[in-house]
């Protein structure tokens, strides 16, 4: 099933928010004594390799850009595209799990044939649909003449992972491109925040000639359009800045013809994004926190789940993808420098722990690119320069001594497992000196998430942690709790 499916190409918040204040930095010191679960994106002070965890910075993916989208292929490859500063093209960055700069890139030009170069306008789309094969969509504006065809969206597809694509395709006559998703074959599109109701079109990956039917749903000078597939239907929301509305069009239905679409649900407020089964939307119009959530169960959404804010509050540049069943929110948090934050949550609205990264105050635009797992990255675009913040799934480690209080020279023993298991994984046994780590000796996890060490007692009572080396683009380095050994006379 296209990634699709689980919500890759949704469409997030972006409307532009003040700045507050400059960035300041996530640090925090390990104590060494007592337990000291590790937390994705905050760094411990050491010299160990993993930490402070440089698998979690930030990295350049294009010097400067517009607003735009990326998806995940079924071998892991990412693929992100935004469009260059003077809009005439398009910039493709494709990236390995794990990789800190794009493996390759690609430029995708819009049409030159006329008296001057043609713009892209609108959201650079990425659309997964299927295997290693990807699709650019955006809106080429003006001067195209191809069969009629006087500007719309087009498509430049690829069949190797992004690494090259086809010439410029002529593919629908929407006045804009704003969102897209893969439903059922075909490539849906919706326009950009235009007066009049949410425009809809679809059409083939490669179409052969430009679909010129366009379905309207939504209220009178709709806004903020987001698309997701479900179950191989389409559902769209927007708004009109004060009300929002969410239509669905079931699978096998004319994605084009507007008596396709039902109405399912409206509700106060704005549409933040739609991914899945999963709607955020702002009943107070604020931009500013107090986001909800709701889930889709295929005829109906069920209750309302406040999204928790930051401690500081004032929230802003929501975004949303749901993977699988579960919802990955991020946000920043406008009163601390700006900084990436993600949550999660089901329907049974139990929501995880924040996790705070690096600043995105460069950022006018957040879309998560998010793999099965729930690994990948935020495609931080829209700034200079455009940025990729990882987002790596967490391992949780746990040591214990077998007797706590042995006597100098004699043998320790020390056993430690890890969730979830990844058999194989360097294992790096550390002592504390001074308030900082280094390391004793190595093993490897077994296929139950098992480890332990054996060493003789030291002179003096110390302090150790394990450390799971990290599964580049899916899971972070792992850190134990600290485990005193008690050396005996």
């Amino acid at each position: 099933m296209p990634l699709a499916d689980t919500g890759e190409n949704e469409v997030h918040m972006r409307r532009h928010l003040p700045a507050l204040s400059t960035r300041g930095a996530i640090a925090t010191v390990a104590v060494a004594v007592a337990l000291a679960v590790s937390t994705a994106g905050i760094a411990a002070a050491s010299y160990t390799v993993g930490d402070p965890q440089p698998e979690l910075a930030q990295f350049h993916v294009g010097a400067t850009g517009g607003t735009g989208t990326g998806a995940v292929l079924s071998d892991g490859t990412l693929v992100l595209a935004s469009p260059s500063a003077n809009d005439e093209s398009i910039n493709v960055c494709g990236l390995h799990p794990g990789n800190r700069a794009c493996a390759w890139t690609a430029v995708l030009r819009a049409y030159a044939g006329g008296a001057s170069p043609d713009t892209f306008s609108g959201i650079v789309e990425v659309v997964w649909t299927g295997g290693t094969d990807v699709s650019i969509v955006s809106e080429d504006c003006c001067y195209l003449q191809v069969g009629g065809f006087d500007g719309g969206a087009v498509v430049f597809d690829s069949t190797n992972d992004g690494r090259t694509f086809t010439a410029e395709i002529p593919a629908g006559t929407i006045s804009s491109v704003g969102a897209a998703t893969y439903a059922d074959g075909q490539i849906v599109v919706g326009d950009q925040e235009i007066s009049g109701f949410t425009q809809l079109q679809a059409f083939a990956p490669d179409p052969g000639s430009p679909t010129s039917a366009i379905a309207l749903v939504g209220l009178a000078n709709s806004y903020d359009t987001s698309l997701t597939t479900y179950n191989n239907g389409v559902l769209v929301a927007s708004d009109n800045l004060n009300y929002s509305t969410v239509y669905f069009a079931h699978e096998a239905s004319d994605f084009s013809s507007t008596g396709s679409y039902a109405l399912v649900a409206s509700f106060p407020g704005l549409v933040t994004g739609i991914s899945g089964s999963a709607l955020l939307t702002d009943p107070s119009s604020s931009l500013t926190g107090g986001e909800l959530i709701r889930f889709f169960n295929g005829a109906s959404f069920g209750g309302e789940i406040h999204v928790p804010d930051y401690h500081l509050g004032d929230d802003g540049y929501f975004s949303l993808q749901e993977v699988g069943r579960t919802a990955h929110v991020f946000f920043e948090g406008r009163r601390d420098s700006y900084d990436l934050l993600s949550e999660t949550t089901t329907s049974a609205g139990h929501w995880s722990h924040q996790t705070q990264y690096a600043t995105a105050i460069d950022a006018e635009n957040l879309a998560p690119v998010l793999g099965p797992t729930g690994a990948g990255l935020v495609f931080e675009n829209d700034g200079t320069p455009l940025l990729a913040q990882p987002i790596l799934n967490a391992q949780s480690v746990h040591i214990t001594f077998a007797i706590a209080r042995v006597k100098v020279g004699h043998t320790a023993v020390l056993r430690g497992s890890v969730g979830p298991h990844l058999a194989g994984q360097v294992v790096t046994l550390e002592r504390d000196a001074s308030g900082k780590w280094h390391p004793m000796k190595t093993t490897h996890e077994s296929a139950s998430g098992a480890f332990a060490f054996s060493f003789a007692t030291p002179a003096h009572s110390e302090a150790v942690r394990a450390v799971v080396r990290d599964k580049p683009g899916y899971y972070e380095y792992g850190y134990s709790n600290a485990a005193t050994l008690v050396a005996l006379e």
